[in-house]
């Protein structure tokens, strides 16, 4: 289906190609986010795992000081990324508009962070630094004018999410289609909170925790955000989700 707004998937194209973890949206919806992806990024993170010790230095049990310091930041990057990743592939899947090139830009995301690992756990939000991230991925991917072609299966759980909510405002598959381009025509700070929100369903203090942003303004973003979509939809207001104010 092809969303008259946004963007066709362009970029990273010389990366390699990173399949879908087996059975994800099978049901259609984000239900699957949960689960963690598969990793294969460089062989260390931040460097770590690529130094070589065969020259001695270690210590008894044939370990030197370095090497538990190196698996608790390994340990950790693996947790950090099992946690923040759903939100990740939301993300980039909504703009993106298909799991192929959604999965290869979180692995890019992933590889990046690897990368700057020690360096990323210095932040106060390390979540905030890994959504600002991603999102400069997500833009390079879709940087263009061209419309983004997005699969059934996606465009399903996008509209699925708005639906449990909608309460029957969505009365057509041309409603649906302006909903999903109302979406991709937010602003970036206003689509971060609907991804966040009606996608996942997550709290607004947690949404503030991954946008770096007080919840005063996540409240705010989210009003506005709303009354965008309900003007495009040509309805009096948007539902907000429950249990999360």
């Amino acid at each position: 289906m092809t969303i008259d707004r946004g963007v066709r998937p362009r970029g990273h194209r010389g990366g390699p190609t990173v399949a879908s973890p087996a059975g994800a949206y099978g049901d259609g919806g984000y239900g699957e986010y949960g689960g963690p992806g598969e990793y294969s990024g460089p062989g260390g993170y931040g460097g770590y795992g690529e130094r070589d010790y065969r020259d001695g230095g270690r210590g008894q049990g044939g370990q030197t000081a370095e090497e538990p310091a190196n698996i608790r930041l390994e340990l950790a990057y693996s947790a950090f990324c099992e946690t923040h990743e759903p939100a990740w592939r939301a993300l980039a899947l909504t703009r993106i508009g298909n799991r192929a090139d959604m999965a290869l830009v979180v692995e890019a995301v992933k590889e990046d962070l690897a990368r700057c690992w020690p360096h990323v756990l210095r932040f106060e939000e390390p979540a905030a630094y890994a959504w600002r991230l991603a999102n400069r991925h997500v833009a390079d991917w879709v940087a263009g004018e061209e419309p983004v072609e997005v699969e059934a299966v996606t465009f399903a759980a996008v509209i699925g999410a708005f639906k449990d909510v909608a309460n029957g405002l969505l009365h057509s598959e041309a409603d649906e289609v302006r909903l999903y381009a109302a979406i991709l025509e937010l602003p970036d700070r206003q689509r971060d909170v609907i991804v966040l929100r009606y996608l996942l369903g997550l709290h607004v203090k947690v949404i503030g925790a991954y946008l770096g942003r007080p919840v005063a303004t996540v409240h705010s973003n989210l009003r506005h955000a709303r009354d965008r979509l309900a003007r495009r939809l040509g309805v009096r207001e948007l539902p907000d989700r429950e249990g999360g104010q």
